[in-house]
């Protein structure tokens, strides 16, 4: 299963002065469905384009958000 990685997305989320609970009131969605979005359970295409829009997120950017892979760190043998 493909993990990404949303810490530009948790970046964005503070910088326009939310925090997860605002914003899953702002865009209609229980605090407890956000965390489990942000951890993994994918988000609907409805939910992007409305956290976009509530962040000010262009389409452009829209990628760079939500749809980069999270890289797993490995362990280097010495």
């Amino acid at each position: 299963m493909i993990k990404f990685d949303y810490e530009r997305l948790y970046g964005r989320i503070k910088s326009k002065g939310f925090n997860q609970s605002s914003l899953s009131r702002e865009i209609g969605i229980s605090a407890a469905s956000l965390t489990n979005k942000l951890k993994g359970v994918p988000f609907r295409q409805d939910e992007i384009l409305n956290i976009c829009k509530v962040l000010d997120i262009s389409d452009n950017e829209m990628a760079a958000y939500f749809f980069t892979v999270k890289v797993q760190k490995t362990e280097q043998l010495t």
